[in-house]
């Protein structure tokens, strides 16, 4: 008797989620749906272009079903997937809340393949009883207005964030499951067990080197020559690693000398520099505002990374502010606080 496939629904078609989709497509253990919104017209009709080092070169590429909306894919059905690849910012829209049509409690599996710390949080609260995984993706894609570029393998390493209501070996399997669905011969999808260490590693840069960039409009290459990455960056990172110890992680000895090289060669931009140029807001809190939240809850003091997150929420508010998501007045309110 053949196996009934697994219903997939994924929200975020940008480059990666389009590979994901693509991949899951590929295995063809899943039904895969998507929710594309700015394309919608373009690929409902006409399909992905992919030109990809996977799976070469796509024509009309499309999956099993495409919805404008969440709303419109959970008309009368439930998914036993629901995927999230969109970018996490929490400030501007809750992912929670826009996966939440279709997400059925109890049965979902959710699956969030995002970047940014402690994600899984927000989503154990809000479904208790629902098993959260964590997909860490490697890869370069790009989507240009339904023309997608992958240019670096699909790499994804899966876990899941731990919720108390169900034991070890469950959530285990269901995040080995998912693998099962995702990983095929032509990408590298494999079990990463500690999903706490690995974000926290991930963070020795992003929180630093990500994060000061974006401040300051410089590559990784010039912040170097600047002067700024002995004087900021370093710091920040030994706070990162303070905090990765108190909450029970402990990193490499030498993972910020391994950070610091990671780029050498390159005038490297990373990404939270590229969302600030394109006037694009960026993802502070997923970044940066949960682990201060950590820190603060293990009362760790982290003097520069919390000077850097308040700067960048003034770089925040006016990307906001640029794509119409804030409206300041015409005139300056009076402020009448008393400062000493």
């Amino acid at each position: 008797m053949t196996k009934a496939k697994a219903s997939v629904l994924l929200i975020g078609t940008g480059g990666v989620g389009t590979i994901v989709a693509c991949g899951l497509a590929y295995k063809n253990l899943s039904t895969v749906s998507v929710v594309v919104r700015s394309d919608y017209e373009k690929v409902k009709n006409d399909g992905w272009t992919i030109n990809s080092v996977d799976y070469g070169n796509l024509t009309n590429w499309k999956p099993d079903n495409i919805y404008p909306t969440v709303e419109d894919a959970a008309k009368g059905q439930e998914f036993d997937y629901v995927v999230i690849t969109t970018k996490n910012l929490p400030d501007v829209i809750k992912p929670e809340d826009v996966a939440e049509p279709a997400i059925t409690p109890g049965k979902t599996t959710i699956v969030l393949i995002q970047n940014g710390f402690d994600l899984g949080r927000p989503f154990i609260a809000k479904y208790p009883n629902n098993i959260c995984l964590s997909g860490v993706s490697h890869i370069g894609s790009h989507n240009h207005g339904g023309v997608i570029n992958q240019t670096q393998g699909d790499k994804c390493l899966v876990s899941y964030f731990d919720n108390s209501n169900f034991d070890k070996t469950t959530q285990e399997a269901k995040a080995k499951e998912f693998i099962e669905l995702y990983s095929n011969d032509k990408n590298d999808v494999t079990y990463f067990a500690d999903v706490k260490w690995y974000r926290y590693r991930k963070l020795v840069y992003n929180a630093t080197l990500n994060t000061v960039c974006a401040l300051t409009r410089v590559d990784t290459g010039r912040l170097h020559l600047a002067g700024t990455l002995e004087a900021v960056s370093i710091p920040a990172m030994r706070e990162v690693v303070k905090v990765a110890k108190a909450d029970g992680v402990e990193l490499p000895a030498d993972v910020i000398n391994t950070v610091v090289h990671s780029d050498d060669g390159d005038w490297f931009k990373p990404s939270m520099l590229v969302d600030v140029e394109k006037g694009n807001p960026i993802e502070l809190e997923v970044i940066l505002g949960n682990l201060l939240t950590v820190a603060n809850e293990l009362k760790v003091e982290t003097p520069t990374l919390t000077i850097l997150y308040h700067l960048l929420k003034a770089t925040q508010f006016k990307l906001k502010e640029g794509k119409g998501l804030i409206k300041v007045p015409e005139e300056r309110p009076i402020n009448d606080v008393v400062y000493n």
